[in-house]
């Protein structure tokens, strides 16, 4: 009997592990760039990204540059179409939120750790997935509409 209930949980041991390996390889993550920064003030921000913002256009939420090899789900974002205001995008992120007090710039890295774009927001961090097989990437909002003006 003690024997069948240890490979019961060695099964579901190996079960959950694929699981989670399986859906550690599908999201990607942020890494503080602080050259990046560097590169907006003096506006030399890389052409090889396409340029997406998402919340408003007068004070957007977040502005991503996405590698250009990828394709980019972009149902909440809306595609930047000139340098120009791409920089005026950026410099009119929205600081409304009262726990986000600095302008972040960062790598976007797939599940390997290399940069397929960047990120630049008052919000320290948002969800990204990555399909490398199919070559789309996705990055959540990080707007959170319970969070913003709640009383409390």
């Amino acid at each position: 009997m003690g024997g069948l209930n240890l490979k019961k949980c060695l099964i579901w041991a190996l079960v959950f592990s694929g699981i989670a390996c399986g859906c550690a390889g599908t999201f990607g993550r942020l890494q503080h760039n602080k050259a990046l920064m560097a590169e907006y003030h003096d506006k030399k921000l890389s052409s090889d990204l396409n340029y997406y913002y998402c919340g408003r256009s007068s004070i957007p939420d977040a502005v991503v540059g996405i590698d250009k090899s990828y394709t980019f789900e972009d149902k909440f974002w809306f595609k930047i179409e000139s340098r120009e205001d791409l920089y005026d995008k950026i410099r009119n992120l929205s600081d409304l939120e009262p726990e986000h007090s600095m302008m972040y710039a960062k790598d976007i890295l797939d599940p390997q750790g290399r940069s397929i774009g960047t990120w630049f927001s008052f919000y320290n961090t948002t969800g990204i997935k990555v399909d490398e097989h199919a070559g789309v990437i996705e990055v959540f909002s990080p707007y959170k509409p319970s969070s913003r003006f709640s009383p409390g």
